[in-house]
């Protein structure tokens, strides 16, 4: 499904990802977690390409990308991989001046070019799924912060992308509203959807995850089950992060 190798970026002088490897399953989901300035962030708006990689290569389904850098990528091939993937960012993007049905509704008839009351019709069925079926009709600054992530979510959905990123969806939350946006993720994950997360909520990774990938200054210093990375890691730099984790009690 998505296969990552030697993945390189860097902003100036300062190398932010340092040849990575990542390979993630039809189905699966993939958590990653780290540090603040570990490259987790950065290497996940590379597989959208939102940051162009400078060296290595991404595969998704049956596309094969190949970065060098300084070579631009043809804009079609950068259009059809982003028509393959869903992102879902920390601070929902929602479009002010449109209702919720009609922001889920956007990227379909817009790039897909799909019949709007097909798209309507579809866009429904997800705020159902999202448990926001009343909210169509309201504006963005009408809903709460949970309520408005939720919409980003099946705003991503409407795309019926092949995997579905997730960049820290709980981080501008308020504590009280970060449980209905986990599960609406943890119900997408129950349903064999492809997602990657970056995520600082240890605990929610440990019941989502399949696979766990730990990076720290631009390399992934460990990776495996959540059961080994979360709560039994092997290296020493994984060790201390955790045990700094556990210690904040997140």
């Amino acid at each position: 499904m998505l296969e990552i190798r030697n993945l390189h970026k860097a902003f100036g002088s300062l190398e932010v990802l340092k040849g990575i490897d990542v390979d993630l399953e039809k189905g699966k989901v993939l958590v990653i977690i780290g540090p603040s300035g570990s490259g987790k962030t950065t290497l996940l708006r590379c597989m959208n390409l939102l940051e162009l990689p400078d060296q290595g290569s991404m595969k998704l389904s049956d596309r094969k990308l190949e970065f060098k850098s300084g070579r631009k990528l043809p804009t079609r091939e950068v259009t059809e991989l982003r028509k393959r993937t869903g992102m879902v960012f920390q601070s929902y993007n929602l479009f002010p001046h449109k209702t919720v049905i009609e922001n889920i509704m956007e990227g379909p008839v817009i790039v897909q070019k799909k019949d709007r009351a097909a798209a309507r019709a579809h866009a429904q069925e997800l705020l159902t799924k999202v448990g926001l079926a009343d909210r169509g009709d309201y504006y963005p600054h009408q809903l709460s912060g949970g309520q408005q992530q939720r919409v980003g979510i099946a705003r991503a959905m409407a795309m019926e992308p092949d995997v579905l990123l997730f960049d820290e969806p709980t981080s501008a939350l308020d504590p009280e509203l970060v449980g209905e946006v986990l599960r609406v993720i943890k119900q997408l994950a129950q349903e064999g959807r492809t997602m990657v997360i970056v995520t600082h909520e240890m605990k929610f990774a440990a019941d989502v995850a399949d696979h766990v990938i730990l990076m720290d200054g631009g390399y992934i210093i460990e990776q495996g089950p959540p059961q080994q990375v979360i709560n039994n890691p092997q290296s020493p730099r994984a060790q201390q992060f955790m045990n700094r984790i556990a210690g904040e009690d997140i």
